[in-house]
């Protein structure tokens, strides 16, 4: 597995201020995570025993026929498998995946998995400009997929390996 190190100057950026994180984070239910599809998709289980497949809001991992696919499956995987995440969550895609941020304490795991170089920022309009903010910094110090030059979107990468039914 080729995983480029990582500053903790990247990390320490995916973190919310102390105060804010024992206010607001630190009270919110946590769940527990049961399965990880992939870089950017999880299955949870919420305080009362519901499932639920999170997309991760904001992100795009990289799919797991895609170069970086496995790689970013398993950096997701060691941040959160069979661990307890807060869940926030912003409704529902068209494939009925709850769209959430996963926080584990203070850290925001979906800007973790920019930060890291193992998913590109997901929406064209109006991004968080945290994401933004991280996958410019990984661009730059070519972490994660931006090690080997211009990886290809998933978005991209989809349109021309279209599932067969």
């Amino acid at each position: 597995m080729a995983v480029a190190a990582v500053g903790t100057a990247a990390v320490e950026r995916c973190r919310i201020p102390d105060a804010v994180a024992r206010s607001t984070w630190t009270a919110r239910p946590t769940w527990t995570v049961r399965t990880v599809h992939d870089g950017d998709t999880v299955t949870c289980v919420d305080p009362q025993g519901g499932r639920h497949k999170i997309r991760l809001l904001g992100i795009d991992a990289p799919e797991a026929a895609q170069a970086w696919g496995r790689e970013s499956s398993e950096a997701l995987s060691r941040k959160v498998a069979g661990g307890r995440v807060a869940v926030v969550s912003r409704g529902y895609d068209q494939h009925g995946r709850l769209l959430g941020t996963l926080w584990i304490d203070d850290r925001d795991i979906n800007r973790e998995m920019v930060a890291e170089g193992h998913a590109w920022v997901f929406g064209r309009i109006a991004p968080d400009p945290d994401l933004v903010e991280a996958e410019s910094a990984a661009r730059r110090e070519r972490r994660g997929l931006w090690a080997a030059g211009l990886p290809k979107e998933p978005s991209d990468w989809r349109a021309a390996h279209p599932r067969q039914p």
